[in-house]
This record gives C-alpha cells, sequence and structure tokens, in this order.
C-alpha cells in the first residue's frame, strides 16, 4: 500500500498502519495451522481464542445475506429526501439499491423477501472516534496535519458493532483534538470487509480551535517535558493557527513542520482540503470563522454548544455546523467545556435556514430529542442521514433510499421517532446484521 492509496499523497503512514495491515493480511481463523511452514496450535489457550473470535463474528453477521436480490417490504418508508413514509418495497441487489416503489410486482422465494413495519436509510454520523487505538493524536507536536486518522484504526473495535447496532451505517473518525492541527479525518463504513469499508481515506483536515490543546501543556516550570510548551490558553491557539498560516502565505519557512505537513496546508489555503474545526464556545467559533476569513478557507464548525449566541451571525458568515450538543443535553446542561447548553438550538437552526447536521452518540435518540424540542420530525431524520451525507460529499452513494445509491437502510419496530420503537436490523452494502 503506498501513501497515494491512503487518500492524499501526502499523509503520513503511521506505526499503526502496519499492526493493521499485519491484521489484514494474516491468515483466517478457519484455515490457520493448515499451511506446512505455519506453527502447530497445541495451545488450548490459542483453540479457547480462535473459538471466541469464531462465535464473536457469527453472533454478529447471524443475519448477513450473500449477494443475492432481496426484496424488503415495509409498511412505511422513510426515505430521506423529504418524502413521507408509505407502505412500499425496495429491491436489493448486489449491495445496491436496484429499484423501490409503492409495489415492484416481483416474485422472489419466500426466503429473500423480508417484511418490516418502516425502514429508513443507514444513519450518518459526521464524528466519531470509533476503532482509534494506540493514540487518537500525535501529542509530540501541535501542527501535524500529516496524521493520519485511517491507519489508527482497529476496524475490530467494538464500537463499531455498538455503532451498527444503533442503526450506524457510516461514520467519519476524527482525530484526537490535543493538537492544534490534529490530522487527516476519514469516512467508512460500519460494517463488511475491512479493506473495502472506506469511504474517503482523507476527507478533512481537523484544527482544534478550543481548550483541547492547552489540556497537558504548561509554562513557567523546567523544560522537562514535551508539554512545556505553547498553547497554554485559547489565545496561544489562536496564535499558532495564525503564525503557521501566515508564515506559509509569505512563504517562510515553518521549521517545525514535517515534511509532509507543508504541502496539506498548501492545499487547505487553496481550498483543496475541508476544513474541520472543533470549536464549542461563542468565542472558539467566532475565532474559526474570522481565521477562515483571513486565510480564504471555510470551516465547518464542529460542536458548536453555544452557537446560539451568535446565530445570526453564523447564518450571515454561511457557515455549516456538525452539532453534537445534543447528545450531552440529554444529561447535562454543561457541555465539555463547561458551555451552557440550550435544547431547542436545532429547531432554531431551521427558523435561520442555518446548514447543520446532528452528530456524536444515539443519533437516533439526538433526533427524538430534537422533535421534542421544536424540529420538524422530516427536519430530524436528515439531519442524521442525507445532511451530513451532503456535507461530507458523499450524498451520490449515501444519506437517502434512491436507485443506484449503496444498500444502507436501518429497519424498525416502528415509527423511527418514536421512542417505543427499536431497530430490529441494519444493512450495509447489502448485507443484514441483525440486534436480535
Amino acid at each position: 500500500m503506498d501513501a497515494e492509496s491512503l487518500g492524499h499523497p501526502h499523509l503520513r503512514r503511521t506505526s499503526s498502519l502496519k499492526r493493521t495491515e499485519n491484521q489484514l493480511s494474516s491468515t483466517p481463523l478457519s484455515t490457520a495451522g493448515n499451511s506446512p511452514n505455519s506453527r502447530p496450535r497445541s495451545s488450548w489457550l490459542n483453540q479457547l481464542v480462535v473459538m471466541v473470535g469464531t462465535i464473536a463474528c457469527c453472533t454478529l453477521s447471524a443475519f448477513a445475506q450473500s449477494d443475492t436480490q432481496l426484496l424488503i417490504r415495509a409498511q412505511h418508508i422513510y426515505s430521506g429526501d423529504g418524502k413521507r413514509g408509505e407502505p412500499g418495497e425496495i429491491l436489493v441487489s448486489d449491495g445496491k439499491i436496484a429499484r423501490i416503489g409503492p409495489s415492484l410486482g416481483l416474485e422472489l422465494p419466500e426466503d429473500q423477501i423480508i417484511d418490516v413495519h418502516s425502514v429508513m436509510p443507514g444513519i450518518v454520523n459526521a464524528y466519531s472516534s470509533a476503532g482509534l487505538s494506540g493514540g487518537d493524536a500525535e501529542v509530540s507536536r501541535e501542527v501535524t496535519p500529516e496524521f493520519n486518522t485511517l491507519s489508527a484504526v482497529d476496524f475490530y473495535d467494538r464500537r463499531f458493532a455498538e455503532a451498527l447496532d444503533q442503526g450506524v451505517t457510516t461514520l467519519q473518525i476524527l482525530p484526537g483534538t490535543e493538537s492544534v492541527f490534529a490530522g487527516m479525518a476519514c469516512i467508512v463504513k460500519t460494517a463488511g470487509e475491512s479493506l473495502t469499508r472506506t469511504l474517503q481515506p482523507a476527507s478533512s483536515l481537523v484544527i482544534a480551535m478550543s481548550s483541547d490543546p492547552t489540556s497537558r501543556n504548561r509554562s513557567r516550570s523546567r523544560p522537562d517535558s514535551i508539554y512545556v510548551r505553547q498553547p497554554t490558553n485559547r489565545m496561544g491557539v489562536v496564535w499558532i493557527v495564525r503564525s503557521t498560516l501566515h508564515r506559509l502565505t509569505h512563504g517562510e519557512p515553518v521549521a517545525e513542520l514535517d515534511p509532509t505537513a507543508h504541502p496539506l496546508l498548501i492545499d487547505m489555503l487553496a481550498g483543496k482540503l475541508p476544513v474541520a474545526s472543533v470549536s464549542r464556545t461563542e468565542f472558539d467559533i467566532r475565532a474559526a470563522l474570522d481565521l477562515g476569513d483571513e486565510f480564504g478557507f471555510k470551516p465547518i464548525i464542529y460542536g458548536g454548544d453555544e452557537v446560539y449566541r451568535i446565530i445570526d451571525e453564523f447564518k450571515e458568515r454561511d457557515a455549516f455546523l456538525v452539532y453534537t450538543s445534543l447528545a450531552a443535553a440529554t444529561s447535562s446542561l454543561r457541555g465539555p467545556e463547561g458551555t451552557e447548553l440550550r435544547w431547542n438550538v436545532p429547531g432554531k437552526l431551521v427558523e435561520t435556514e442555518t446548514d447543520f447536521c446532528l452528530a456524536g452518540d444515539a443519533l437516533l435518540d439526538q433526533a427524538r430529542f430534537a422533535v421534542r424540542f421544536g424540529l420538524e420530525p422530516q427536519r430530524a431524520l436528515e439531519a442524521i442521514t442525507m445532511g451530513p451525507a451532503k456535507m461530507l460529499g458523499q450524498a451520490e452513494h449515501i444519506g437517502s433510499l434512491s436507485e443506484g445509491k449503496h444498500a444502507d437502510l436501518v429497519a424498525l419496530s416502528g415509527d423511527p421517532l418514536k421512542p417505543t420503537s427499536a431497530v430490529s436490523w441494519t444493512m450495509v452494502n447489502g448485507k443484514i446484521y441483525g440486534n436480535d
């Protein structure tokens, strides 16, 4: 695998990528030990590990189907593109939606027909840390745009299975935010063969315009640690972003940059790389937008806890918001930086015609919560399906139930926005993974 297969010619391969490659190229469990050159598996512990792994895989994909045709007959189909669910049928073939309509008039064997109450598009979570192992950021420096998040993803992490159980079929995985320039995010599916689950290996450059990069740093002490450095406050975070970009735009050398980081930042300034700014407070949101205006890039704001304080300004600046605060608001009125949360923000965003989507854990619950506090039901479903798909540039493949798109579906026992409805199963690329 060369660097360009990782999504950008300047992304840096990390040590965890080698681990992942070794995992993916290892001998399958069912044939391990059959090679004449392999070591004998005499240990009962090895046999137990193989047995447990096999059982786990079978449990996760107990309802996984082959690439034959499937006919989904639903009492209600929520297409995700503004159409309210009515009785209909969906034909799935070769991992894609082949046909969809009120009645397709098809005759298939009984084992290829599935009846469900409701079907909606697979949920898209634009802000996740699922699968990150061995460190989610390069913490030795504050400017590390070359950090390749995909190379640190463990596709066997249980968080993928948990997301799948909640109806999530696509995730954008962001690096940790302990560095100001944190690295490159990636977009993956929650299930399937590891080598084919990546939709986009380098989807956006993540910057942490928040207090996160200051959490370990300190000053006025002996220089006996890498954390005796800037930034130690929000002003320092802004200074690192501005000074780095200023030197680049004026052709000045930035000695502390990794050689592979320079081209990534140049692409960012040229508008070739989307910029994801993790910003929660009113100050940080405004600072990110101001820096974008100053250097000619348009950041997408992730977090946005206090966007309600500047909602008119946010709309005027034509910014997009990936709103993550409802996940915290259901249990507290304080965000991770002590931000003051509000329950009715999604409804206010719609009133001002501000582009946004919901992100984070328990997205179905977030959508239900938003409806309870003023968001229209159809907009709530769009905020966890088509909205994030458009923002990620993946609307051609995911986000709605349309012919030719990936067969990513969620079957439910009732109306998706009713708290009594449960996810029956989730389909990813035409394969069903059940919760039963």
